[in-house]
């Protein structure tokens, strides 16, 4: 009997164990994290890198742009450059410094990989962004002799700035990565700004990040020029190199110092885990609007930054809205612009009065009477948070909809 129990008691001790470990994992929204997931007849052969646009055809829920030749790796013993990955047997693999001086690009080479999110993230909740990484000369050496030639002078060397950026729709994959950044003035949310260096082992990155938008996709790259990526090479040793590259008329022969970096489980999850009981989605708007009288909207949902324009996204949220006004037509409610205290005064409030208006205008086009709705706008005057933090003032950047009768 007293082995029974002491079994059982190990066996329960174990199933809460595994329990916990799987609520872990279900937290992370990233579609096929590990790269393990593959289209029909996708195949990844050890030790080989991909090809121009294979990565679309043979991997699940991730994505690149022309120009550009990221990769699924997959590990194997026989494989002296990649001998084992994080977990399973592929990572993904990227060259995210590669000077313009070297390669013979009007801007330094850079590849990027295109994630989707199972599902979009909520403003205003902090998660935490994470990857297992992991770097090998060797590994830098043989891919770029492959690109290039055997006889291509390559210096592997360790860098910083591997950013997420996240994005509420997908980067087209038709244009390079170097327009979007331009002609969207894209940033990254998240960058790890430390130089990469895990000695031939898998390092986990992470940190926190709040988000202000539903953002679905993110793009894992670095979205910084040569100038402002830091490297383990001295300085001494970089303008040797340049002076040398001057004198090479060919690209092909030029010293390529590049960093190449594998990836892998890369996740991003709530900062606090959500239990079983706890709803993944707030209240709806109606059930809110009913019991507290009053409902907000991030800004981020509605409009883009320091804009006062209806983002396509804001439709369905106004919808709701429009059709709890239709059925309560007796309800009378006010719609409120509020900022966070970045800019002057008199800019905060004519931004959130042009808030307030839109969402008000929008209202009026979808049928609901003017008399069932006012509008008004506070500016920064009314904060609901700490104005000193960037969680903070993302909560102050609202509208808020108040029930007046």
């Amino acid at each position: 009997m007293l082995f029974f129990m002491v079994n059982l008691r190990s066996f329960c001790m174990l199933f809460c164990i595994l329990l916990l470990k799987n609520n872990i994992f279900s937290q992370n929204l990233v579609l096929n994290p590990s790269f393990e997931q593959f289209k029909p007849n996708g195949e990844v052969v050890a030790c080989q890198f991909m090809q121009s646009g294979l990565l679309e055809v043979v991997s699940e829920a991730w994505t690149s742009f022309v120009d550009m030749t990221p990769d699924v790796l997959k590990a194997a013993e026989n494989c002296p450059l990649l001998t084992q990955v994080h977990t399973g047997e592929h990572c993904g693999g990227i060259i995210y410094y590669l000077p313009s001086k070297d390669s013979g690009h009007k801007t330094g080479y850079r590849e990027a990989l295109q994630g989707k999110l199972m599902r979009p993230l909520r403003p205003g909740v902090r998660y935490r962004v994470g990857v297992w990484v992991h770097e090998n000369p060797a590994l830098m050496q043989d891919h770029l002799k492959r690109v290039y030639s055997e006889k291509t002078p390559i210096a592997p060397l360790k860098a910083n700035n591997l950013g997420f950026c996240f994005t509420v729709t997908p980067l087209d994959a038709r244009y390079a990565l170097r327009y979007h950044i331009q002609d969207l003035n894209l940033k990254p949310q998240v960058n790890f700004e430390e130089i990469i260096e895990t000695k031939g082992e898998w390092v986990y990155l992470s940190t926190t990040f709040v988000p202000d938008r539903p953002f679905q996709y993110f793009t894992i790259a670095n979205f910084f020029p040569d100038e402002e990526t830091a490297t383990d090479m001295p300085q001494a040793r970089h303008q040797q190199l340049d002076k040398i590259n001057a004198g090479i008329e060919s690209s092909l022969m030029r010293t390529k110092r590049v960093a190449y970096v594998c990836l892998d489980d890369v996740s991003v999850s709530p900062d606090k885990p959500i239990v079983a009981n706890e709803p993944d989605t707030p209240k709806s708007l109606e059930t809110t609007l009913l019991t507290e009288r009053k409902f907000t909207f991030s800004a981020g949902v509605l409009f883009d930054s320091g804009k006062s324009d209806l983002r396509r996204e804001a439709q369905s949220e106004l919808d709701s809205l429009a059709a709890f006004l239709k059925k309560y037509p007796r309800t009378r409610i006010g719609i409120s612009g509020h900022t966070d205290d970045v800019g002057s005064d008199a800019d905060n409030l004519d931004l959130s009065a042009r808030r307030a208006q839109a969402v008000h205008a929008h209202l009026l086009t979808l049928g609901i009477p003017a008399s069932q709705i006012e509008w008004k706008a506070f500016g920064e005057t009314r904060p609901i948070a700490d104005n000193a933090t960037e969680e903070g003032r993302q909560l102050n950047r609202r509208v808020e909809c108040l029930v007046l009768k």
